[in-house]
């Protein structure tokens, strides 16, 4: 997954502004943490994954320079308002339930703060077609979710062969 997700790590890593508190959603082996905290070596590093084994493989990768959880985004304990930033790349296919997902990110995120969603649609629909706990969405659906959630699309590109970077803007009333 690293090797095949580098393009779209490294189309999150071009559209960070200098985070002060980014939580990463699904940080796998860890590998996009790596190349942030390389780059971004002051910001405050929060990561949650529901796999225990990537978060033996992230840990062993990264130490102490994320503070990583095992947890589902659904529900968490973090403060409203706490995140600058909020990044997600290749999971948006597991979310059992993307309204709450998006209104727990949109709690945890300042007003202004920004979410990055890659993804990359022909992986996802070839690959976990078969599992019905999966939910594919097509560029328009993932769009429509977060206007819906009041969250603005701020840019929509492609980085790679059905490879895509979503650039949100939390609104808050």
């Amino acid at each position: 997954m690293s090797l095949s997700n580098r393009k779209m790590h490294k189309a999150v890593l071009k559209e960070l502004c200098s985070p002060v508190t980014l939580l990463e959603i699904g940080f796998g082996s860890g590998s996009q943490l790596e190349m942030i905290s390389r780059s971004f070596s002051q910001t405050a590093l929060d990561c949650i994954d529901i796999s225990k084994d990537m978060l033996w493989c992230a840990n062993k990768r990264l130490g102490t320079r994320a503070a990583l959880s095992s947890c589902s985004i659904e529900i968490t304990d973090y403060p409203d308002d706490f995140f600058d930033t909020v990044i997600t790349t290749d999971t948006c296919y597991f979310w059992t339930d993307a309204v709450r997902t998006l209104n727990e990110i949109k709690r945890i995120t300042k007003s202004g703060g920004r979410l990055i969603i890659a993804y990359n649609s022909l992986y996802a629909g070839s690959v976990h077609r078969a599992n019905s706990a999966f939910r594919m969405y097509n560029n328009a659906a993932i769009m429509k979710l977060c206007e819906n959630a009041n969250m603005k699309v701020l840019s929509h590109k492609t980085c790679g062969f059905k490879q895509k970077v979503l650039v949100i803007s939390i609104q808050k009333e």
